[in-house]
């Protein structure tokens, strides 16, 4: 049997192919004459759409046990962690993105013959490749970017009508045409996330509350506004119709930095009424305490909280857990997938917003909703390795958006901020505290004591302001 070269390079860069060519054999029954790269190809192809279909088998399978069960944690790095910090961890965690994003831009139609970067090379025609991004320099006219597979690696030249917004270490797919040793973009195939997608919906009115950042133990936490806060979730203030809302809320999601903590930033000290952690966690499990006891209220780590600073955060461990023992609270990891009657919802603190502000040009922390439409355009919530949010080496990248959620929710940067993108609602949640001298130096904007609330029978928000 003959085998065309092409066929062989593609079976050898995906890994296992002798064992790949004999799976393909086996599939075609009547053994050909030549085994073509188109026959490999569509072999592949059609293992990506069973794969992909049991896929959504096992989503549905899953959503109808969750719908049961009305909340379910899907997916956090709680208690899978099992990075050691080395070099080959760091390698497993990269290569893991790179499959995973990889993968989402082979659909896309202008990848879908994609060729690795070693073959790129060598063409003279133009060609579609996929790489993550090793070094973007910016120029007047454009960007100089390498991309590496795990081969090879080639410099890119991408015009500034072609994209801008390239950032170290994410994943993408280039269309375009080698010129002597550099490769000419023509342009630029994220992964993206549908354009029409069915969203999920809770067959109940039910609402969820989202808050973030509240801050306990600080000077500056709203203590006046939390109180109105309480007031209104007991039903004792506001008008009919916010009164009727709080009636129906059953979920309040608070996306990390729930204590001031210690020692995060320089000069901490001075902002700190309650200088003792634990003291702090025992304070909030006191003004927690207060909200009826039938809402469950879903609590994630961020950057201020007693979990490991990297990204992914594992949930709270037991010593602090045990501080809200007697309240209805479900502990949840940093970022967390997670369905609430019925709805997907991705809970992530959102530490990487000021990355994406930093490295991006027109980008500010103070319209985080802009920031997330790229973490979605690149399904990747913190690309960039070695910024201002640092990341555990896992052996699975917990940061890649594979399943597209229904609500996409972060916090961290104080400001309260809803959008819509692709069938996904987009949601900032407001803080708890009043801006510090750090956050006036950090170019924090806040927008304080708001709580934004979703109805989860048709996914509408609404935001109640309490200041």
């Amino acid at each position: 049997m003959l085998i065309q070269p092409e066929a062989v390079e593609y079976l050898v860069s995906r890994g296992n192919g002798v064992e790949e060519c004999k799976n393909i054999l086996k599939e075609l029954g009547e053994k050909p004459f030549i085994l073509s790269i188109d026959m490999v190809r569509s072999f592949f192809e059609r293992k990506e759409e069973r794969k992909e279909e049991e896929g959504r088998e096992e989503v549905r399978i899953e959503a109808e046990k969750i719908r049961k069960e009305r909340l379910k944690i899907l997916r956090d790095v709680t208690g899978n962690s099992t990075c050691e910090g080395t070099l080959e961890d760091f390698v497993k965690l990269f290569r893991n993105r790179f499959e995973k994003l990889s993968g989402f831009l082979r659909k896309r139609q202008e990848m879908k013959n994609a060729v690795p970067i070693k073959k790129a090379l060598r063409s003279s025609e133009e060609i579609a490749t996929i790489g993550i991004v090793k070094d973007v320099v910016s120029t007047s006219n454009g960007l100089f970017v390498e991309i590496e597979d795990e081969e090879e690696s080639i410099r890119v030249y991408v015009p500034k009508n072609v994209d801008s917004l390239i950032v170290h270490d994410e994943v993408l797919g280039i269309v375009g045409k080698r010129k002597g040793e550099m490769f000419i973009a023509r342009s630029i195939v994220r992964p993206e996330i549908p354009v029409e997608r069915r969203k999920n919906f809770s067959s109940e009115e039910i609402y969820v509350a989202f808050l973030s950042d509240l801050h306990v133990g600080s000077k500056s936490f709203l203590e006046k506004e939390w109180d109105a806060f309480l007031e209104w979730i007991k039903g004792k203030k506001g008008n009919e119709r916010q009164k009727s809302v709080a009636e129906k809320v059953k979920y309040i999601v608070i996306s990390g930095d729930n204590i001031e903590g210690v020692g995060i930033y320089p000069g901490q000290e001075k902002d700190l009424m309650v200088e003792d952690l634990y003291e702090q966690y025992e304070l909030l499990a006191e003004k927690l305490s207060e909200i009826p006891s039938e809402i469950k209220i879903l609590m994630q780590p961020g950057n201020h909280d007693a979990v490991r600073p990297a990204l992914p955060q594992p949930a709270f461990e037991k010593e602090i857990k045990d501080l809200f023992s007697h309240l209805n609270i479900t502990f949840i990891g940093n970022p967390c997938y997670m369905e609430i009657e019925g709805v997907l919802t991705l809970a992530y603190h959102g530490q990487s917003i000021q990355d994406f502000a930093t490295c991006l040009p027109n980008m500010n922390q103070n319209q985080p909703t802009k920031i997330m439409k790229e973490m979605l355009k690149r399904r990747h919530m913190a690309p960039i390795y070695g910024g201002i949010s640092s990341l555990a080496p896992e052996k699975e990248d917990y940061m890649v958006i594979d399943v597209v959620p229904d609500i996409f929710v972060t916090g961290h940067v104080h400001v309260t901020a809803i959008e819509q993108y692709r069938n996904v609602l987009l949601i900032n949640a407001s803080a708890w505290q009043s801006q510090t001298d750090y956050q006036k130096m950090m170019n924090f904007m806040p927008d304080p004591a708001k709580a934004v609330v979703v109805n989860l029978r048709n996914l509408i928000p609404s935001v109640i302001q309490f200041a």
